[in-house]
C-alpha cells in the first residue's frame, strides 16, 4: 500500500550562522543538511520541527514560518511533502543525537550556500532566507472549531 509522508525541516539563524548536522545514513551520508524529520501520529507539523530540531541538535526553538513546502513522487510510488521552517533561536548549544547525524554545529551562512559538502536543498533555502526571497506563511489565529488542534498557516 503505498503512503504519504509528511517531513519537517528547520532553519536556525544565530549570529549569521545556521544550524547544520552532518547525516549518518543514506544518499546524504556524510553531508551536512538542515536538521530534519518525520512527523508522528497525531502531532502538528509546527510541534514536529521543533521536536526534531531539539532531538537532533538540543537547540531549543521557536516557529517564525514556513518557508518551503516540497512534494515529490518517490520511485517506489510513495509520495512526500517535506515542509521547512524558518525558526528562530531560543536557547541551547548544538550536539549531535548520534544516531541520525554525527556532528551538528551553526556555520557562517556565506560560506554554507556555496559549499558542495552541504545538501542542495538546504543550500538553496539558505540562500533564499538570506537573500529575504522566501514566501512566509504564519500561523494564524483563525480557529473555527471546538475540541480539537486545528491550525492554520498562510
Amino acid at each position: 500500500m503505498k503512503q504519504i509522508i509528511v517531513g519537517v525541516g528547520g532553519i536556525v539563524i544565530k549570529d549569521n550562522k545556521v544550524l547544520l548536522v552532518r547525516h549518518t545514513y543514506g544518499q546524504f551520508k556524510g553531508k551536512w543538511i538542515i536538521p530534519s524529520g518525520h512527523v508522528e501520529t497525531g502531532e502538528n507539523i509546527d510541534d514536529a520541527v521543533l521536536r526534531e530540531i531539539k532531538e537532533e541538535t538540543s537547540i531549543e526553538t521557536r516557529v517564525k514560518n514556513i518557508i518551503s513546502i516540497r512534494s515529490i513522487i518517490l520511485p517506489d510510488g510513495n509520495s512526500e511533502i517535506y515542509i521547512v521552517f524558518l525558526l528562530d533561536y531560543v536557547s541551547g548549544t548544538p550536539t549531535s543525537d548520534g544516531i541520525e547525524n554525527d556532528a551538528a554545529a551553526f556555520f557562517n551562512i556565506d560560506k554554507v550556500i556555496n559549499d558542495e559538502n552541504v545538501v542542495y536543498l538546504s543550500r538553496y533555502l539558505i540562500k533564499k532566507v538570506l537573500t529575504h526571497t522566501y514566501n512566509k506563511l504564519s500561523l494564524d489565529p483563525f480557529y473555527p472549531f471546538g475540541n480539537f488542534n486545528y491550525k492554520l498557516f498562510c
